[in-house]
């Protein structure tokens, strides 16, 4: 029920059922925690972690995965390696998402260096595509030319036809006005696009099927 309400965004009903549980256990804590993150009230979803630690009880990777991503979407840099680094001291070994917020955090504070040091680190190599995209994306608003490339060059390593990453690095050769590159990074993708069914879309209109593809 805390959890059915604290998604629905009903917050009120949620800590109303939450407050009618004598001795609530971590997954009642956690489903109130991850309602105030999700709908970015990132004060309280902090407060609740110290509650969290006042009861005694120990926070897990669903708690910190919650915090991270409340902070990831503020910019609280700082709370946000306090968070991490506590979440290390106690012996959690952070997945695959909880990564994935810490680079988010650290690409959206321009904080390009210490995104590319944390990816680095991660022992998912095979699917770390995800946060080198992110992190291309954050280099192309940040017009960082040498972590962009590294980072376009690491996804391309393990997927040479990546479109979104070649879309990606020609936005970030134009910024850099390396026209010639981006000419060739397009024809590339043209080409992509040619040997590849394109995605359709379909649309109803006055009783007729109308199908629609990009380009």
């Amino acid at each position: 029920l805390i959890d059915m309400y604290a998604k629905n965004g009903s917050l009120e009903a949620a800590y109303l059922v939450f407050s009618q549980v004598s001795e609530p256990d971590l997954k009642c804590w956690n489903s109130m925690l991850g309602g105030y993150s999700h709908h970015g009230m990132v004060e309280e979803a902090l407060q609740v972690f110290e509650e969290i630690l006042k009861q005694g009880l120990i926070p897990d990777q669903v708690t910190f995965l919650s915090l991270l991503s409340a902070c990831s979407h503020s910019r609280l840099v700082e709370q946000g390696k306090f968070l991490w680094n506590y979440m290390n001291s106690i012996g959690l070994i952070p997945g695959l998402k909880h990564y994935s917020c810490m680079v988010t955090l650290f690409s959206r504070a321009a904080l390009l260096e210490e995104a590319e040091e944390i990816i680095n680190k991660s022992p998912y190599i095979e699917d770390n595509l995800e946060l080198w995209r992110t992190l291309l994306s954050a280099c192309v608003i940040n017009k960082n030319f040498k972590v962009g490339i590294h980072a376009a060059e690491e996804v391309l390593r393990l997927k040479a036809e990546d479109g979104p990453t070649l879309v990606l690095l020609s936005n970030l050769y134009a910024v850099a006005r390396r026209w010639d590159k981006v000419a060739e990074i397009r024809r590339n993708v043209r080409g992509l696009m040619l040997e590849k069914d394109p995605g359709l879309s379909w649309i109803e209109a006055k009783n007729d099927i109308h199908v629609l593809s990009s380009g």
